[in-house]
């Protein structure tokens, strides 16, 4: 409600469209459970004035805004949308918003602002001043860009309630002492030597951090919900930690299969899911503002085969093809492809087929059309298959093919392949750092695990790296919102054990982009071909 100094407070359009995110996120703060602070009546209501700009009175409540006066609805500019829900407020495209916490509006020796205005403490009059006619308590005008509202007596009170407690009303998971993170893994079946691998490693990073004190003050603490992997997928565990207003986040986890009903379900309640571990990363369109992906997926590694075809190999885009099995998986990546090879100005050409593995007929018919390089995206099966009717006809086309999905059909390709097969990788050996490599040996060794799975090790410890990055980020006055806000703030963070971390407002996977392949049959090697590749 209150901004600093006119000459930092300059809107722009991506600040604008930053505020309406921001709104929307802070809306649905308003269900949250708070475990930590039970509000009464009035503050309830005051958080309903602060977070949404509505009366619970019954009233109306107006902002107007600008030198000009604008007129709107309370709604369309409540407080929190500057301010933060937590009140701390923090720079944003220019505008750089006063903490609104009653302790720091009363503070005995006042404020003065980088613009050179000073004033007194505020108390219940002088506030009531500020919102409603924009003056500070020593009588100077706030900039234009502060809304002026026209408020009633008992929604100002509520208001002012609430901000004198803002700073306790805590997001769940969060205690003075501790912050309790959900974490899904399979302890039974056969995917629970990889979940209790992931789990110890886990495990060893919170030890190591709890023993230099936290974070801002607070410990790590990992609540488990295991699943068997033979009978289920992890959703009914994940959805329950999520609904169960018990975890501030959820860190790493596999629960494969159950990937887009987790996104779904901490969307609803709002529950950031950072660094889940799955071959198939999916940034939506527009991005689940509360998953934090660390590498790349199908759809990333279709648009670096598809760069890696027209730059490098200099293929006549018009002669790609996608070859791709039905499903709506393989149709995002073939999207991915197509936004790609759109840039050169070619139409993709795509052939898909139903059921396990593409028929002999398709190939042949494919093979007539003239096409030189396939990308492929179906799993190992589905490529055996294909290469095994493309080498009886004698058609052997590049086949570039995202390395998550077939891998080991493409390392056992036929002979007549060798040499012309391309494969996307999201990360490499490469991108690990000698302290990086050095530091995961130390902690695998101390939680006593053997030497396998470590791709999901690497994905586990990083992801609790990008976490615990994030929480000391926001400080101590710690909220989903500055967490998440903090995590978009995240560039070239070096994790060393994959390529650096990048988010965004509109950017939710870390590492976005990837590694050109070459795998070698008759070595049972894989080769990088060029330097890693970026999608920004």
């Amino acid at each position: 409600m209150i901004p600093e100094d006119r000459s930092r407070c300059r809107r722009s359009p991506p600040f604008a469209r930053r505020v309406a995110l921001a709104t929307a996120l802070l809306l649905a703060a308003l269900a949250r459970p708070a475990p930590g602070l039970e509000l009464e009546a009035r503050e309830r209501d005051g958080k309903r004035v602060f977070l949404a700009g509505e009366s619970p009175s019954g009233g109306e409540i107006e902002a107007r805004i600008g030198r000009e006066g604008s007129v709107l609805p309370g709604s369309a500019a409540p407080c929190g949308s500057c301010h933060g829900a937590d009140g701390l407020g923090r720079p944003e495209g220019g505008v750089v918003p006063t903490e609104v916490t009653w302790t720091a509006l009363t503070k005995p020796y006042g404020h003065a602002h980088p613009g050179g205005r000073s004033h007194p403490a505020f108390d219940e009059r002088t506030f009531a001043r500020a919102v409603r006619e924009g003056r500070d308590p020593a009588g100077n005008p706030l900039d234009p860009v502060m809304p002026r509202y026209r408020i009633s007596d008992a929604d100002l009170a509520s208001l002012l309630a609430y901000l004198r407690v803002v700073d306790r009303d805590l997001d769940p998971g969060i205690e003075p002492a501790a912050v309790r993170l959900g974490v899904v893994l399979p302890d039974r079946g056969r995917l629970a030597e990889t979940g209790a691998g992931m789990l110890r490693l886990l495990r060893a990073r919170a030890d190591e951090r709890n023993r230099l004190g936290g974070v801002h003050g607070r410990r790590l603490e990992l609540v488990v919900a295991g699943y068997d992997s033979d009978a289920g997928d992890g959703r009914a565990e994940a959805e329950r930690l999520v609904a169960g207003g018990e975890v501030f986040a959820l860190v790493s986890g596999l629960f494969p299969g159950a990937e887009d009903a987790v996104a779904t379900a901490a969307e609803e309640r709002k529950v950031p899911v950072v660094g889940p571990f799955t071959l198939l990363a999916r940034q939506a369109d527009p991005p689940n503002p509360w998953v934090f992906h660390l590498q790349s997926g199908p759809r990333e590694q279709a648009r670096l085969l598809a760069a890696h075809a027209v730059r490098d190999l200099a293929l006549d885009p018009a002669r790609i093809a996608v070859v791709r099995p039905d499903d709506p998986r393989a149709a995002d990546a073939a999207a991915g492809a197509r936004e790609e090879l759109g840039k050169a100005g070619a139409a993709l050409r795509e052939v898909t087929w139903a059921g396990a593995v593409p028929d002999a007929d398709r190939v042949r018919a494919l093979a007539a059309t003239g096409v030189r390089a396939v990308l492929f995206l179906g799993g190992d099966a589905a490529l055996e298959a294909f290469t095994r009717a493309a080498t009886g006809i004698g058609f052997t086309p590049w086949l570039l093919a995202p390395g998550t999905l077939a891998s080991r059909a493409a390392a056992r390709a036929p002979a007549a392949f060798r040499g012309r097969i391309r494969l996307a990788f999201p990360g490499s050996p490469a991108d690990e750092s000698a302290e990086g490599a050095a530091g995961l040996s130390r902690l695998r060794e101390a939680a006593g695990l053997p030497d396998r799975n470590r791709t999901s090790q690497v994905a586990a410890l990083v992801a609790l790296d990008v976490l615990v990055e994030g929480l000391r980020r926001s400080g101590r006055q710690l909220s989903r919102e500055r967490f998440v806000a903090a995590l978009e703030g995240l560039y070239d963070f070096p994790t060393g054990l994959t390529h650096p971390l990048t988010y965004g407002p509109v950017r939710r996977i870390g590492a976005l982009g990837g590694w050109i392949v070459e795998p070698d049959g008759a070595k049972g090697s894989l080769a990088t071909v060029g330097p890693w590749r970026s999608l920004e």
